[in-house]
């Protein structure tokens, strides 16, 4: 609705325009005899007027013909018509009511194909605008469609990922030890509860993530104890957003990939920068044997958050420590 009003506002600006330039040099001659001459106003508003709504109806006609791919016969017949119809019109009215003699033909005849000329090309062009909008418009709403099916499919991805690696943590701690099974199975299903709920969301409240995070962190440490160190290092988070479960990934990937003892305890540190506003996991590097992974979960991670931030993780690695750090999203 508000297009096809502003493009009615246009149209009238335009004719308007149109109106008021062919009648220039008539204005011009008329201006020192407003004041005194009631005629010379009445010639004015009629060539202006009558030119007007030939110009309003001209681009119309234009514009609904090729719109709807008409012949070109038939355009040319319609605009013959019109033309005809504006030059008889507003020469009857200059004889009959302003009283000007035959001899102003000519001017009526080119003031028409003056207009006529301007507007056929301005129709075209709106025509053309209109065109490259709709490309635009489609290409625009294919993109968004393309971005929420390669983000429900990396979302897809992720939760079988998290859901083995899950199991066979609860898998060993039912070989260790029944009682504390128990305990992780409860905060398991939390945990599987809030990656369910979060199944049809792309973002979350930091908060929340943060929250899923720390009851992970209890079930690992139910595993390994005080081998696993874990410090936090955030203020407050609340109006930023992340995807669901990125922080458990990071976690869960210093857990698969580095040695886990007494002798070699790994140290996890999750800091935020407000003022960069990115989100930081750190962790100490002892790398097992063979443990370089498919490199899965970091990459849909990555994708996920170029995707919904126009950002990816910036990724680094020195002799100590494995760096990611996320981009927070407002």
């Amino acid at each position: 609705m508000n297009k096809i009003f502003s493009t009615k506002q246009f149209v009238w600006g335009v004719s308007l325009f149109l109106a008021l330039f062919v009648n220039l040099p008539i204005i011009f001659l008329q201006l020192p005899r407003l004041e005194k001459s009631g005629i010379a106003q009445l010639d004015i508003l009629i060539q202006v007027l009558v030119c007007l709504i030939y110009s309003v109806f001209f681009i119309q006609l234009v514009y609904r013909s090729m719109k709807n791919n008409l012949g070109k016969s038939r355009i040319i017949l319609e605009l013959i018509v019109l033309f005809i119809g504006f030059v008889v019109l507003l020469t009857s009215l200059n004889v009959l009511i302003i009283g000007l003699s035959m001899k102003m033909f000519p001017t009526v005849v080119m003031r028409g194909g003056v207009i006529g000329i301007i507007a056929y090309f301005f129709s075209r062009f709106l025509i053309e605008a209109e065109r490259k909008n709709e490309i635009l418009l489609e290409n625009e709403l294919l993109r968004n469609e393309n971005l929420m099916v390669q983000l429900t499919s990396l979302k897809n991805q992720l939760n079988p990922h998290f859901l083995f690696n899950s199991l066979n943590t609860l898998s060993w701690l039912i070989n260790e030890d029944k009682a504390k099974s128990q305990r992780y199975l409860q905060k398991l299903s939390q945990v599987l509860r809030y990656s369910l709920s979060m199944q049809e969301q792309s973002l979350v409240a930091l908060n929340e993530e943060l929250t899923l995070i720390e009851s992970y962190i209890f079930l690992l440490q139910m595993r390994f104890g005080d081998n696993l160190i874990v410090n936090k290092n955030i203020d407050d988070v609340s109006a930023f957003k992340i995807p669901p479960l990125s922080l458990q990934l990071l976690v869960e990937n210093a857990i698969k990939h580095n040695i886990i003892s007494m002798t070699s305890p790994l140290k996890i540190i999750i800091e935020a920068n407000l003022e960069n506003e990115t989100l930081t996991v750190r962790n100490s590097l002892n790398s097992k044997p063979n443990s370089e992974g498919t490199g899965i979960g970091l990459a849909n991670l990555n994708e996920r958050f170029r995707i919904l931030a126009d950002k990816g993780l910036e990724i680094d690695q020195t002799e100590k420590e494995f760096i990611v750090t996320l981009p927070l999203i407002n």
